[in-house]
């Protein structure tokens, strides 16, 4: 009897804890993950995704650095996303021979914003490290340790990012 009564105390002092974590960090993790993938509703799939992963791993040991962790789960889950997608896509169009399982018109309008719609043209490694570096304010340290990469790898794709960004906006990138 005693030992549940334990259990418990620890399972509500870490629900308590997760939901301190979501309130501070759920927004900003939204945001990420619709800057990475342009769409809202993947972007809260993939929140909601990376925050049931967040709270098994917290039910098992304390998280250190919250913010670095959602972070990281974050960009993993888009990224997930996007290479599910396009087996998806590639897998649909063997089957049809034709055009579906490629986006219409009407998702292709998901933002009319320059800026944005350069940044969605970069491939996805360059898109993230360019998001995380200007949108999250991160080191090329921390970038790299977020998408498990060197920082050799972070600098050039930044580099080529930033270069691709310049070319299609023709103009000056900050």
């Amino acid at each position: 009897m005693k030992t549940v009564a334990v259990a418990h105390v620890d399972q509500v002092q870490s629900d308590v804890e997760f939901a301190d974590v979501y309130a501070a960090h759920h927004a900003e993790a939204l945001r990420l993950a619709y800057l990475l993938c342009g769409d809202r509703g993947r972007a809260e799939d993939a929140v909601a995704d990376a925050f049931v992963k967040i709270y098994r791993q917290m039910l098992r040991r304390e998280i250190r650095q919250p913010r670095a962790y959602i972070r990281r789960a974050v960009v993993n889950q888009i990224n997930s996303g996007f290479r599910r997608l396009a087996l998806e896509r590639r897998e649909a169009a063997k089957r049809s021979g034709d055009d579906r399982g490629r986006r219409g018109p009407d998702e292709e309008l998901v933002d009319h914003d320059e800026m944005f719609a350069a940044l969605r043209a970069l491939p996805q490694r360059q898109r993230t490290v360019v998001v995380l570096r200007y949108y999250s304010d991160l080191p090329e340290k921390q970038i790299a340790e977020v998408m498990g990469v060197s920082v050799g790898t972070v600098k050039s794709s930044l580099h080529r990012g930033l270069e691709r960004l310049r070319a299609e906006l023709g103009e000056e990138v900050a």
